[in-house]
């Protein structure tokens, strides 16, 4: 596990890094009076599934109080992984793998960001954290560092044989975490 920051606005060192695979946190939209505590802190786990979308969407709408509630959006990114190489042949991949972590930072930053700005900034406080490994490691790790009182995620919508066999993140968190996970699902109507 990795605790090296990506770009951080004050960044942290690896002895003050609590959560080990945190590559980069933000606050997206700061409230402007910082003497009000948020109530409750909804993480919320996004990626660029429809099904995110739409569990960001409910939680917004549903769940999320403006004034007193801290938004986190947590995305979390692959590790890359170089290939094997055997026998006595050396392939340096380091570039390759540079450009890839680059590129995965950049469109995990960028994702966090798209969905901050969906929201008023005056209206809400929101931060937003790029993580990298395995989400359910990362997500369930997160949520406890910051303390979360619930955590919202999207379902991927996988059929019961595709969910046993290669399992769901949603899922795990369910079983795993120690607050309520949220996972919105899309009636036939609004899938449509």
């Amino acid at each position: 596990m990795s605790a090296a920051a990506d770009t951080a606005i004050a960044p942290v060192s690896a002895d003050q890094n609590k959560t080990p695979n945190l590559v980069h946190e933000d606050v997206v939209h700061p409230h402007e009076d910082h003497t009000v505590a948020p109530t409750r802190v909804v993480a919320i786990a996004v990626d660029a599934s429809k099904f995110s979308e739409y569990a960001f969407d409910w939680a917004i709408q549903n769940l999320v109080r403006p004034e007193t509630d801290q938004i986190v959006l947590m995305n979390v990114r692959p590790t890359v992984s170089l290939p094997a190489v055997y026998g006595t042949l050396y392939v340096d991949f380091s570039k390759e793998f540079e450009a890839i972590e680059q590129a995965n930072k950049k469109e995990s930053h960028d994702l966090l960001r798209a969905y901050a700005n969906k929201l008023p900034a005056h209206k809400y406080n929101i931060r937003g954290v790029a993580l990298r490994g395995d989400a359910r490691d990362e997500i369930s790790y997160k949520v406890e560092d910051i303390h979360a009182d619930m955590l919202v995620i999207g379902s991927r919508g996988l059929s019961g044989f595709k969910r046993a066999f290669l399992g769901s993140v949603s899922e795990y968190l369910i079983h795993h975490l120690k607050v309520p996970v949220i996972v919105p699902r899309p009636t036939e109507a609004e899938q449509a």
